[in-house]
């Protein structure tokens, strides 16, 4: 009997044959199913998913939809980074580590993956899950022509197939890492248990940001990067990305509940024709997937897996961690307005400070930079003392003529902070003031509201420090009770603007952005320049003054509401 082996041929051979000869079979709807797979990532999800999950369909989801073509966008190298933040349940894993290897091979069989997480676990239940797919009846059916799984390197670590491509799973800093590969991801980088731990998290970030970079097979331009993860702490691999300037990197960000001040923006995709995607939530508190994890199901994921926990809840389900009781500025020095009425504002103080818009060509000019502005209202107390209170943010990813359409519309009303929903006209509550951060953006912005003849500001960031040093000089009024924030009744509770505003506070210097604490920190130094605030104990020497704006018109009024 001859055998196999002096034919000459292995079994991965005689079977891509056998295939070669099947795919010439395939029926028109066949043909039609295979096309339409290798085209869209997220239909060959639609019907890849019953395959992994056994005896479930896919919930569809526009937040699946996106994740797909952000992932498509970097297979076709239209970008190089990707950074995907996304709650946990929302089948991050199941697209991105078991999904996306079988769907780019319908196309490119000879790209290589190396995959890591901080637990081997989990990223060999992900490979597996990878392999029965590849060699499932129906992907066999459609793609066993193309190319096959090689007999000699299939196992649960890895796999070659027979046109050179090959999936590695490995864990965060083992071995397996020293390998090269086309696309280079980390799917949950940082283990939630071990986020407290600075040795741990550094090491981490080392390794992603020295060993990772490097694990490149080819060219260096066609390296592709994926970090997907849920937050654990301002400081993890997300962390670390977004603190860089000028990164190259794509940030989709989707919160389990939506949050107008902080809409995600990121790029042109296919389904856009040509805008930048956003995310398509209107209204605070929008679920991300209600037919996935509806209300009830997440009050429920809130108490039992969270436990009520709001720094964990912050991180891994709105993706903005931040230390439970603050960091330079502690959550507990800011006092709670829970009065139906606000106070009897004098004087009212618009600060901008306005994100510097970058060039890079075929880039996202507004990658990672926000412009923010808040708005700050004066009163006097009853003890005679003068304290501050938050009467709006607006926080954004908008290029010049939107941020300059932005700033004269909250001059005129201070309320009016969502750009897509501007409201009536004959609606006014302006600012008093507006100080504007004088760098390359804001000089422009200065320059165009002061001929429309709205009382700007230039603040010189230069003379007082750096963004530490700004707020360092200031949290002695926000230590003393003098800053307030507006709660909503009958609750009671921060309004959402004051809830972001807050969060943001606790994440500096740490967090995705600054921007917003830059805008605080220069109304306030402005402030105590002109003697408007002062602490408690230095009040005595300080006589009653009156409000000017920039054309010394009294402003002092006995009430704005």
């Amino acid at each position: 009997m001859t055998s196999i082996k002096t034919l000459g041929k292995s079994l991965a051979e005689i079977d891509a044959e056998i295939n070669i000869c099947l795919g010439d079979r395939l029926t028109d709807k066949q043909l039609g199913e295979k096309w339409l797979c290798e085209n869209s990532f997220y239909l060959f999800i639609d019907r890849a998913w019953p395959i992994i999950e056994p005896g479930c369909a896919l919930i569809p989801s526009w937040h699946v939809e996106a994740i797909a073509e952000h992932l498509e966008a970097l297979y076709r190298l239209d970008i190089n980074r990707l950074l995907i933040n996304i709650p946990p349940r929302c089948g991050k894993s199941n697209i991105c580590s078991v999904l996306f290897t079988p769907w780019v091979w319908t196309n490119r069989p000879d790209l290589s993956f190396l995959y890591s997480s901080y637990a081997n676990s989990l990223s060999i239940r992900d490979s597996i899950k990878c392999r029965r797919l590849l060699q499932s009846p129906w992907y066999r059916s459609l793609w066993g022509s193309q190319f096959q799984l090689m007999a000699d390197v299939n196992n649960k670590m890895k796999f070659d197939n027979t046109k050179g491509g090959y999936r590695i799973a490995s864990a965060v800093k083992s071995s397996a890492t020293g390998w090269g590969a086309s696309f280079e991801i980390e799917d949950d980088p940082n283990n939630v248990k071990e986020s407290e731990s600075k040795t741990i998290r550094d090491s981490t970030n080392d390794w992603h940001d020295f060993v990772m970079s490097t694990r490149y097979q080819g060219t260096l331009k066609e390296f592709r990067r994926l970090v997907i993860q849920q937050r654990t702490h301002s400081q993890d691999v997300s962390g670390l990305i977004l603190s860089k300037q000028n990164s190259d990197w794509v940030h989709l960000c989707l919160p389990m509940e939506f949050e107008t001040n902080s809409k995600c923006v990121t790029i042109p995709l296919r389904s856009t024709n040509g805008k930048k995607w956003r995310d398509p939530r209107t209204k605070e508190n929008e679920l991300l997937w209600p037919s996935g994890i509806n209300a009830k199901q997440l009050q429920k994921l809130k108490q039992s897996d969270f436990r009520g926990d709001s720094y964990r809840i912050s991180g891994q389900l709105q993706q903005r961690p931040s230390p439970s009781e603050g960091g330079i500025i502690k959550k507990e020095w800011f006092q709670k307005w829970q009065e139906k009425e606000l106070p009897n504002i004098e004087f009212v103080m618009q600060s901008w400070d306005t994100a510097l818009v970058g060039n890079r060509p075929g880039a996202d000019k507004t990658s990672n930079c926000y412009s923010a502005c808040t708005t700050w209202g004066i009163f006097t107390n009853s003890a005679g003392i003068r304290n501050i209170i938050l009467l709006s943010l607006y926080k954004g990813k908008v290029e010049y003529p939107d941020l300059r359409k932005m700033a004269v519309r909250l001059s005129q009303n201070y309320y009016d902070t969502d750009l897509e929903r501007p409201m009536s006209s004959s609606y006014k509550m302006k600012a008093d003031q507006v100080l504007i951060e004088a760098k390359v953006s804001g000089y422009s912005l200065a320059q165009d509201l002061m001929r429309t003849n709205i009382p700007v500001m230039k603040f010189n960031p230069n003379l007082v420090g750096d963004k530490i040093a700004r707020v360092r000089r200031v949290t002695d009024i926000i230590e003393n009770g003098l800053v307030w924030l507006v709660c909503d009744p009958p609750s009671f509770h921060l309004n959402d603007y004051a809830q972001v505003f807050i969060n943001d506070c606790a994440m500096f210097p740490n967090g995705e952005s600054n921007d917003t604490i830059d805008s605080m920190s220069q109304a306030f130094i402005r402030f105590k320049q002109t003697g408007e605030i002062l602490i408690p104990e230095d009040y005595p020497a300080i006589k009653q003054r009156n409000w000017k704006n920039w054309n010394g018109e009294n402003l002092r009024r006995e009430s704005r509401l």
